[in-house]
């Protein structure tokens, strides 16, 4: 992934640990609203603070060169062309009054040349312009393989840091399983020719919804850590509160059985 997908994944981190996991806490502790009720208003808190979130992201990032040009993945390199032509002829800055015309026209035709190199495309597709510029291979599985192993390495530890002590057992399971199911998804994005179906989001490419993976996964873990620390039960705990309700029942019968032994000998010496 590129230096800017791994900035907006620290930020995300930094802003979900210092701000959302304390909130979501609050939110949770026990005694401040029925169970239930603190169940929902913490996945509804989670789930709108991460829609609002991700939706500043996205609509902070540039169109793709499918979006520039109107066309989708699926789209030949003649309606490409003719798309482009279309294009060029209303933001020439000849014809364009824009004041950032002349930007407009310079990225229409570095989307059409990316996008008209079939080998380029592919690469645009699977590693973003980061990728062209730096003229990554999509035949190098093993540096793609690393990038994904320090990737998921970091969180992995970074997760199990965050879980530690016997609250966490749940939280740690519920975020390893959802890295092993995430992980799963952007080998297949990335491994395979055109994964997606032309019809699903035909104007987005695997490298753009494995950002958004990457941008959502610290709003799951941090959501995680929370339910599941609220949700757990501490088994040994509750057996060792029990036992010990158990042995103060135990030892007031026998204060009991003792005084009515005591009561029946005296009657007895009667």
């Amino acid at each position: 992934m590129s230096d800017d997908s791994s900035s907006d994944g620290l930020t995300s981190f930094l802003f979900y640990t210092l701000f959302v996991y304390p909130s979501c806490s609050w939110i949770l502790k026990p005694g401040r609203f029925p169970r239930k009720t603190a169940i929902l208003y913490a996945i509804g808190f989670l789930a709108c603070l991460a829609f609002f979130k991700t939706g500043f992201e996205i609509a902070e990032k540039p169109p793709n060169h499918y979006c520039v040009l109107g066309v989708t993945r699926s789209s030949t390199a003649m309606e490409i062309k003719k798309s482009y032509k279309r294009l060029s002829l209303e933001l020439h800055p000849d014809k364009n009054k824009s004041p950032d015309a002349a930007d407009q026209f310079s990225h229409l035709k570095s989307s059409y040349d990316v996008l008209m190199d079939l080998e380029n495309r592919v690469v645009y597709n699977k590693f973003g312009s980061e990728g062209v510029k730096n003229n990554k291979s999509t035949f190098d599985e093993t540096a793609m393989l690393l990038e994904m192993g320090i990737f998921y390495g970091t969180w992995a530890m970074l997760s199990f840091v965050l879980t530690l002590g016997k609250s966490g057992t749940i939280a740690r399971t519920w975020i390893y399983t959802g890295m092993i199911v995430m992980l799963l998804v952007e080998i297949t994005l990335m491994t395979q020719e055109d994964p997606l179906p032309e019809w699903f989001f035909p104007r987005t490419t695997e490298f753009e919804w494995v950002w958004l993976l990457h941008l959502l996964f610290p709003a799951f873990m941090n959501g995680c850590r929370c339910l599941g620390g609220f949700l757990y039960v501490d088994v040994d705990g509750e057996v060792r509160k029990l036992l010990g309700e158990l042995k103060e029942s135990h030892r007031d019968v026998l204060l009991v059985l003792r005084d009515v032994q005591i009561g029946v000998q005296s009657l007895s010496a009667r």
